[in-house]
């Protein structure tokens, strides 16, 4: 299941999970693997297709699950990256550290932008 952030300091910065409870990557089996690969190549196409990113990275962390005391699940953050920053829907999202990663990196975007952006994904990934 792909998440969309409402911090788009990466314009399409969205997250995947799992939809059954796996703590770690080791619980994974074949199923989820296959799974998994499916919604990663769709995601990243979309983002490539609707927004233009250079590279899409991806980062699974589960320290703060940890940190909070609660049981760790499994999933994945995408982060879009584009030489040079991005425009959509007449607003900038600069990438400023290219090719660096930005750390505690904020753009929460309002209502109306976030519906787009998520708009524009969803047409990519049904195929529109």
């Amino acid at each position: 299941m792909a998440v969309l952030d409402k911090n788009q300091c990466y314009l399409g910065k969205s997250f995947i999970t799992l939809r059954q409870h796996k703590e770690t990557l080791s619980d994974l089996d074949e199923v989820d693997w296959a799974e998994l690969y499916q919604v990663i190549r769709q995601l990243e196409q979309a983002v490539k297709e609707a927004f233009g990113a250079d590279v899409c990275n991806w980062e699974c962390l589960m320290n703060n699950a940890v940190k909070a005391g609660q049981p760790t699940h499994v999933h994945w953050h995408l982060y879009p990256r584009y030489l040079g920053g991005a425009t959509f829907a007449g607003e900038e999202f600069p990438d400023p550290k290219w090719p660096r990663h930005l750390e505690d990196a904020v753009h929460m975007v309002g209502d109306e932008i976030f519906r787009e952006i998520m708009q524009a994904l969803r047409s990519r990934l049904a195929g529109d």
